[in-house]
């Protein structure tokens, strides 16, 4: 079978959270928001600006920043079956070589089901979906999956299709709800999660106590 490649975002501050990635991953270094230039294209493009903290909007901006950056490198260097996760990711379960050979299309590894309107936020136990153990494919009329905390490209053709649609937007979102706008590019994901968040101060949202356990359930 083709290698897998597996790579963890990290900002260069967060030295910590490297300890917990063997060399069978590899570093790649995150966008610190807080430390882009006044006039960086993406602080006006990103709508957030208008209704977050600056400190939020930036590192909202450095998260999306660094999630492009990645899938530029896919798509630049023709990388297959490619596992991507953030620094805050824990991995909970095995990576199923089996259930990643079935993936098509891009597929989610971890993070939580919420509404398809954002102002409904994140689904509640009784409103989730059923689930089958492995691959599932994501309804968007039911449902859409947030954060970017652990995902899979099992080909550089996905990660291309999802820089056309980011380029082609004047202004830009947080970009795992831009994710569920994209027609071209359907999305999957694995059930149970093979990812969870861990229980860390986040670098984006000062605060913040919610993380998604491996059913996809926020708590």
């Amino acid at each position: 079978m083709a290698m897998m490649y597996k790579f963890y975002l990290n900002l260069n501050r967060s030295l910590e959270r490297r300890t917990k990635f063997d060399d069978t991953w590899t570093r790649f270094t995150a966008v610190d928001g807080q430390e882009l230039a006044s006039d960086e294209p993406i602080l006006k493009r990103m709508v957030s600006m208008w209704n977050i903290t600056e400190k939020e909007h930036r590192g909202k901006c450095g998260c999306w920043q660094t999630h492009y950056n990645m899938l530029c490198h896919i798509r630049n260097n023709k990388l297959n079956r490619v596992i991507v996760v953030e620094d805050d990711a824990v991995q909970v379960n095995e990576i199923d070589d089996e259930i990643l050979a079935e993936c098509k299309h891009f597929t989610y590894l971890g993070g939580y089901f919420a509404h398809t309107r954002m102002v409904h936020g994140a689904l509640v136990e009784s409103e989730f979906p059923g689930s089958y153990e492995g691959l599932n494919e994501l309804d968007k009329n039911d449902m859409r999956i947030l954060m970017t905390l652990a995902y899979y490209i099992p080909h550089w053709t996905i990660a291309r299709d999802i820089i056309d649609y980011l380029d082609s937007k004047v202004r830009i979102r947080a970009i795992d709800i831009m994710l569920f706008d994209i027609v071209k590019v359907p999305l999957d994901y694995v059930y149970p999660a093979f990812f969870i968040e861990e229980e860390c101060e986040s670098t984006i949202r000062v605060g913040k106590t919610k993380h998604p356990n491996m059913y996809y359930h926020y708590l």
